[in-house]
């Protein structure tokens, strides 16, 4: 991970943003630490620089998931099932993405604990990431109300941001994040592309190494052969087959599920 490279990258995305206040937005993202903060305690990118190329990344993925809308690139579509479900400004994938996570700024700490170093047997203390949040403002929505308290969003900007964390089990969240995709559809292309970005592509001080299929093929184990049911019948050949087969439903040998115990006290549950 080369910081540098991975600093000039964000700057240069961020400098095709050209609304108002994005300078101010920017003068607070050099001042925080969104350039050094991990982007996990200990899950994804847990390192120095971790915030930056998680951001990097989800920008990737979200590019790949949608559709130039034409070249050189002004705006995307998202395609659904063969179906434009919306046309989204460069700009806005450019927001969106790089700054889905921004809430992360002030959010980390640094501890020490033990841990025992195998070579020499003795107990060292190390560092590690804690969360030590400065702004406890929630995740999605303190990073739409950071952005948004520099430079102008958009609607779908804002809702996209706010909701890309997506469904938790709790129902309220869930109704309003079905809502939201129902009003603005790349909310799940942003959801999509931050786990695919933290799932697949990252590991925990590092992205993973690039994809090799030849290696993945070489890795798969060998498939033993099925074997024939008990109850299978030979195969036809193509003269004995006239026409699709249905079964007489009198020759299934349907199974049923044995019965429930009852309850000591001879009732239902």
């Amino acid at each position: 991970m080369d910081k540098k490279e991975l600093i000039n990258r964000f700057e240069s995305e961020m400098a095709k943003v050209t609304r108002p206040g994005v300078d101010k937005l920017m003068d607070y993202i050099r001042k925080s630490d969104f350039y050094t903060a991990p982007a996990s305690t200990k899950y994804h990118l847990s390192c120095e620089g971790g915030l930056l190329q998680h951001s990097l990344n989800v920008l990737d993925a979200l590019r790949d998931i949608l559709t130039p809308a034409d070249m050189p690139i002004t705006k995307w579509y998202y395609t659904v099932a063969g179906r434009t479900a919306a046309v989204i400004p460069d700009e806005s994938v450019t927001i969106m993405a790089l700054l889905h996570d921004i809430c992360k700024t002030y959010f980390y700490g640094i501890g020490t604990r033990n841990v025992k170093n195998e070579q020499t047997g003795k107990w060292e203390k190390a560092p590690f990431y804690t969360v030590n949040d400065k702004m406890p403002l929630g995740h999605g929505a303190k990073s739409a109300m950071i952005a948004k308290s520099y430079m102008e969003l958009t609607s779908m900007e804002m809702y996209a941001i706010w909701w890309h964390m997506g469904f938790n089990g709790n129902s309220e969240n869930d109704i309003c994040v079905g809502l939201a995709i129902e009003k603005y559809p790349v909310i799940l292309a942003l959801q999509t592309a931050d786990m695919q970005a933290a799932r697949i592509v990252e590991a925990e001080t590092g992205n993973k190494p690039t994809f090799d299929e030849s290696t993945v093929q070489n890795q798969q184990p060998e498939q033993p052969q099925a074997k024939a049911h008990p109850k299978a019948k030979a195969k036809p050949n193509q003269e004995q087959v006239q026409e699709t087969q249905i079964p007489d439903f009198d020759d299934i040998d349907f199974q049923e599920a044995p019965p429930l115990p009852t309850a000591p006290n001879g009732g239902n549950g």
